[in-house]
């Protein structure tokens, strides 16, 4: 998502101090440290204090990045180690799954066993193993895990039919109260509609943003929906998300009477733009931290810069650089004007096409890749042709020519 500068409208109507940007220099720091919003190297001990303060502590993701997940899990030991009692929120399933979860809170499905109890590739896509050590530290410690998403078919049905093509069952399982996007997040969904009517196809949306799989309401059949059609999609579909998320996160915080972490996809976090925005409409006296991920000194700044977060919360970001995890079996490291495939797992597609370490993807299709998006449009279109991923690799001083079999949408 782009970073915009917010209307001076809603800094005024949010009436709040705004934080400090960075006022020291960059300096690159190891995988999975702590920052404070000044560039400040902050200790796992500093962060679980700033947690203990908050009733919801927002930690963003890229599904697919592994060192993202580390910190996660990382976070949530040294919180629970402190001894404080929180439960998990998770942005990855829906609230119909949440009898399952009762089970594993209860202790009678374990860890192991969860992913597959739960279905959990089917409902989420991204591979539980991922995921898994998070469910593994709260059977250790005891923290309950709960289920924050409005099921996608009930967000699918009412974005495309509305209140009245819904039965009485996806009713109850939307939220009581649908906040509207803030005019910032409205900008900068803007940019991801441009990316996605540029592809002249909505089945080419990515998992991770509002999808836009099927027409708009009132669109004629046959006609392309158009931008304000799309445009209006995105907003309904991530205001049903994030106002499901924050009104969920607000009943258990009361059921259970301990804050609540919630693991979302960064765009959920950022700014403050998504969740934490319904959260504090909701409930104003809300304390919020938001721990968000960094890819380098540019998404730092971005990230820190005060014109874009009216609201007065605390700030915890971490460094990791931006990695894929690809359900095809590689991991890729991006770099400098670079795709680099940093490890392939044994068996995998990726390993039977003979890709290897070290490889740099440079084409997907007849698609430049420069970013995961780029794998994912060019994995999307291969599929839907019913054809293998053509991948063009740099290997040493070679340009190679490799087909990885799809038999279904992949990245």
């Amino acid at each position: 998502m782009s970073r915009l500068i917010l209307p001076l409208l809603l800094a005024i109507l949010a009436g709040c101090a705004k934080p400090a940007t960075v006022t020291s220099p960059w300096v690159s720091p190891p995988p999975g440290s702590f920052l404070s919003a000044a560039a400040e190297p902050l200790s796992d001990a500093e962060v679980v204090k700033q947690a203990s303060r908050a009733d919801f502590i927002l930690v963003g993701e890229s599904h697919t990045n592994p060192c993202d997940h580390a910190v996660q899990t990382r976070l949530i030991e040294a919180m629970a180690q402190s001894g404080q009692r929180f439960s998990i929120g998770l942005e990855m399933l829906p609230v119909t799954s949440q009898s399952v979860l009762d089970g594993f809170n209860a202790r009678r499905i374990t860890a192991g066993d969860l992913g597959e109890e739960v279905g959990w590739e089917k409902l989420w896509g991204y591979s539980y193993a991922l995921y898994k050590p998070v469910f593994e530290l709260a059977e250790k410690f005891d923290l309950p895990v709960i289920a924050l998403n409005i099921p996608r078919q009930t967000l699918v049905t009412f974005r495309d039919k509305g209140n009245m093509g819904l039965g009485e069952a996806d009713r109850n399982a939307l939220p009581r109260r649908i906040i509207p996007a803030s005019p910032a997040q409205k900008a900068a969904l803007a940019m991801q509609v441009g990316l996605h009517q540029s592809m002249r196809t909505p089945a080419a949306a990515p998992k991770d943003t509002p999808a836009a799989d099927a027409k708009p309401p009132g669109t004629m059949p046959g006609k392309p929906p158009s931008m304000d059609e799309m445009a209006e999609k995105f907003y309904l579909v991530q205001a049903l998300w994030d106002s499901m998320m924050a009104e969920q996160a607000l009943a258990w915080k009361e059921r259970l009477a301990r804050p609540m972490l919630i693991l979302a996809g960064s765009g959920h976090v950022e700014h403050g733009w998504g969740i934490e925005y319904r959260l504090r409409t909701l409930d104003p006296k809300a304390a919020c931290l938001s721990v968000m991920p960094v890819r380098d000194e540019a998404d730092f700044k971005a990230q820190t810069d005060a014109a874009q977060r009216p609201l007065p919360a605390d700030q915890v970001y971490f460094h990791c650089a931006a990695q894929h995890k690809s359900r095809l079996g590689m991991n890729i490291l991006f770099e400098e004007k670079a795709m680099r495939v940093e490890s392939v797992d044994p068996g995998s597609k990726a390993d039977i096409a003979g890709l290897m370490a070290g490889d740099i993807l440079l084409k997907g299709g007849d698609r430049d890749l420069k970013e995961a998006m780029d794998l994912h449009f060019a994995a999307m279109a291969a599929s839907r042709q019913n054809k293998p991923l053509e991948l063009t690799v740099q290997r040493a001083d070679q340009t190679i020519n490799l087909s990885i079999p799809l038999a279904s949408p992949q990245d």
